[in-house]
């Protein structure tokens, strides 16, 4: 499989910390449900785009076997109404390498009779509309680490992470002296190496997580602003900060099934009290791996190119079948790529505050992006925007505010995942033997510490208390939770979703209530299988209700906030990190 070391799920946790440039500003957006821009609309401006190579060997990195290519595509908007215009470098993941009119390799450079797969092409999509709203797109190949990459100890990581720098070299070059630019010397004058966001896709995402790393230690480093690592490995657990981070994550992946990725936020979220980057997870479901580039989907007709869904052993009674309404098409999963990519580029690196409502998980999915469904989890900067109330992490009488936590009725609570596998069961009644089952458990290092919640009464809640210096929640947005639904237990009905309210009480003594599913799908049944399939998923799901919902009380004196088991009868979920957020 191109994404992962030969399943190899963990080797255990690096815990390195990757410092970015200070996040952008961004003012925040009114209290909306919906978004004001419709993201997959193209822009004002015009877009030429331009191929460049200096040769499939031009490039040697001391230490990788083997020569890299220089090769790449720039899309970039003709005028300057605009500029300087950001740039965006999108870096593919691992795929076979060349191709013949029958089938594919791993060689490089290529054999007599064979040719390069562009895989770098296969982003044209969402490049060339992200280039009409005003940003350079370049998009660059990476066949010649991708033929050599397992002799390397870091599967290419620290090559990926180079050739990223090295192509920003070569255009920075350029943008000083216009001696064999690609493109006329004014428009390479338009580009803003001031803001600079990545894209990788699959062992790419772990590449530009990489470059970001490496860029650090340069004298004069760029101003990287922005990282969307796409279904990406996350193979050494490296941890950027103080950068926005958005992770996508397809639920029907059959190459990275694990999801491991979303160890990007995870990992991230409490580690350093400074952090001034906002983190998002994107959750696709019915996405799969390879859709998200079109050189490696079967409407390519390129050898290799394939629906990796298969990959393990899916069968037609899956909800990840393309027979399946709950499968996206080509089309449809790259329309929700393009929308979510571009925007968040838009919204991070550009500042379009149209699309703040996205970004900070109040708004639906865009209607252009129908009928996927997308859901965004948004966690905003520790240094600002956040209060946390109970994060889970190893479950007591005291929240992390050092309110009591007070457990009513016959519920039953006990905390799961946490810093390794053994410390603390599955989050699942029923264990599931993979870590596929559960991204987000241990598995042997650092994972999500969390509470599994039963309860069999209507009576059941949890209350947390919030002590009086923190209960003004007048500059806050919304409370806000992570959960999931436990698909193993017997509580929840096959197929059917799950519910709670969400209780805030003043110290005047009054209350108001929210059922969750009115703002959230987070406790809608997963997608599943019946025989061994990529799905189930147990992923912790960002619900977010608005304080506005919470009519008649003082949220300048807010006493306690509870979660009431009084929506259905009984259940079973997974909470954790609680607060009050932007």
């Amino acid at each position: 499989m191109r994404g992962r070391r030969a399943f190899v799920a963990v080797l255990g946790i690096a815990a390195t910390l990757i410092v970015g440039s200070a996040a952008p500003t961004v003012a925040a957006p009114a209290r909306s449900a919906a978004v004001s821009s419709n993201p997959l609309q193209p822009g004002p401006h015009h877009v030429a785009v331009k191929h460049y190579s200096l040769g499939d060997t031009a490039y040697r990195i001391p230490g990788f076997l083997g020569p890299i290519e220089l090769t790449g595509e720039v899309f970039y908007p003709t005028d300057f109404s605009g500029a300087p215009y950001p740039i965006v470098v999108l870096l593919h993941g691992r795929h076979q390498t060349c191709m013949s009119s029958r089938e594919a390799t791993g060689d490089w450079p290529c054999k007599k009779g064979y040719k390069a797969i562009p895989s770098y092409r296969g982003y044209d999509y969402l490049a060339k509309p992200l280039a009409s709203h005003g940003y350079v797109v370049i998009s660059i190949s990476a066949n010649g680490i991708n033929a050599a990459d397992w002799q390397s100890d870091d599967s290419g990581m620290t090559a990926r992470g180079q050739l990223i720098l090295k192509h920003l070299d070569l255009w920075h070059g350029w943008y000083a002296n216009p001696k064999g630019s690609p493109i006329p010397w004014p428009n390479v004058r338009a580009f803003d190496f001031n803001r600079i966001g990545l894209m990788g896709h699959s062992r790419g995402g772990e590449g530009i997580v990489a470059a970001l790393e490496q860029n650090a230690t340069r004298a004069d480093p760029y101003q990287i602003k922005a990282l969307l690592p796409l279904a990406p490995t996350d193979f050494d657990r490296r941890i950027p900060i103080n950068v926005p981070t958005g992770t996508l994550l397809p639920t029907c992946d059959g190459d990275v099934s694990d999801l491991e990725g979303v160890h990007y936020y995870d990992d991230a979220r409490y580690r350093v009290p400074t952090d001034t980057g906002p983190k998002n997870v994107i959750t696709v479901q019915g996405a799969n791996h390879n859709y998200f580039n079109t050189s490696w989907s079967p409407s390519s007709k390129f050898p290799g190119a394939i629906d990796d869904w298969t990959f393990d052993g899916g069968t037609k009674k899956s909800a990840c079948s393309p027979t399946k309404p709950t499968r996206l098409t080509e089309t449809q999963q790259r329309r929700a790529g393009s929308g979510y990519i571009g925007s968040f580029f838009r919204y991070y690196l550009g500042g379009e505050t149209a699309f703040a409502p996205l970004w900070h998980g109040d708004a639906g999915v865009p209607h252009s992006i129908a009928p996927a469904k997308v859901s965004v989890t948004y966690e905003a900067p520790s240094v600002k925007g956040r209060l946390d109330i109970n994060r889970f992490d190893g479950y007591g009488d005291s929240n992390y505010l050092g309110g009591a936590v007070r457990v009513h009725g016959q519920s039953d609570v006990s905390g799961c995942g946490g810093a390794d596998s053994d410390k603390y069961a599955s989050c699942l009644s029923r264990q599931q033997s993979d870590a596929q089952r559960e991204p987000e458990r241990g598995w042997g290092f650092q994972g999500v510490s969390a509470a599994t919640v039963t309860w069999r009464k209507p009576s059941d809640s949890i209350a947390n208390d919030i002590p009086t210096r923190y209960g003004d929640l007048r500059k806050y947005r919304a409370v806000e939770l992570r959960t999931g639904l436990d698909f193993t237990s017997k509580l929840n009905a096959a197929g059917k979703p799950q519910d709670f309210r969400i209780t805030l009480t003043d110290r005047h003594g009054k209350s108001a209530s929210v059922r969750l599913s009115r703002f959230s799908a987070a406790l809608n049944y997963p997608l599943t299988a019946p025989d061994f399939d990529v799905v189930p998923h147990l992923l912790f799901n960002p619900a977010r209700v608005p304080l506005a919902a919470f009519h008649g009380i003082d949220l300048a004196r807010i006493r306690t906030v509870t979660l009431a088991f009084n929506a259905t009868h009984q259940g079973r979920v997974v909470l954790t990190d609680l607060a009050f957020s932007n």
